[in-house]
């Protein structure tokens, strides 16, 4: 993994408008002063991941969230052996430990890059700055946090679907992007089906 953090705060972000990506992304959530703005140029930093390398693994105690800027991302957990993905992510979503922020606890998953992943960081502490310092940026926290508990209520919803069929046919209509993209074994693991399964459930199709 190859982080790159950006120590000169005249430095500008490759972008057309020079700031960082998590600025853009933030300020297309809720408008921002242009102090935050400046302060997330800043504060924020690239990573870069290769394909099927790891952003996390249990036990790192990583206190920071990232944005997928390009590629794909899951994690999962190993149980008796097999691996079992929680969670698939792409571009414009975040990603991290999100249990453990904050708490300064170990990680319980791994959190790998299934294609060549550019992310930018944040730190939990610059958040909670931001947090305390404009009013702006909780309306953006807010928002967010009601974007992935919907997507958590999805996930929770689409594991207990007892049909193997009926998983499959919401991932096609909630997540068809993902298809092309990601390999059916992870797309097996997520829904919670053997490979055998799916392969059958497809052949139907």
């Amino acid at each position: 993994m190859l982080i790159a953090l950006n120590p000169d705060p005249l430095m500008k972000w490759d972008t057309p408008s020079g700031h960082s990506p998590l600025s853009i992304f933030f300020d297309q959530i809720h408008t921002l002063s242009k102090e935050a703005i400046a302060i997330l140029d800043n504060g924020t930093f690239p990573v870069t991941i290769a394909r099927s390398k790891f952003l996390m693994k249990p036990g790192n105690t990583d206190d920071q969230y990232y944005l997928i800027l390009k590629g794909v991302m899951r994690a999962f957990i190993k149980e008796d052996g097999k691996e079992i993905t929680t969670w698939i992510n792409e571009e414009n979503e975040i990603v991290g430990s999100i249990r453990s922020l904050g708490r300064n606890t170990p990680c319980d998953e791994y959190i790998q890059a299934i294609e060549d992943t550019e992310l930018v960081g944040i730190s939990y502490s610059l958040i909670q700055y931001l947090y305390d310092q404009f009013p702006e940026a909780n309306i953006v926290g807010r928002k967010i946090l009601e974007e992935s508990y919907r997507d958590a209520e999805e996930r929770a919803f689409i594991s207990r679907i007892p049909s193997a069929e009926k998983k499959y046919k919401r991932f096609i209509a909630t997540r068809p992007q993902l298809l092309n993209r990601v390999s059916l074994k992870y797309i097996a693991s997520y829904l919670g089906m053997t490979l055998e399964t799916l392969s059958r459930v497809r052949s139907r199709k």
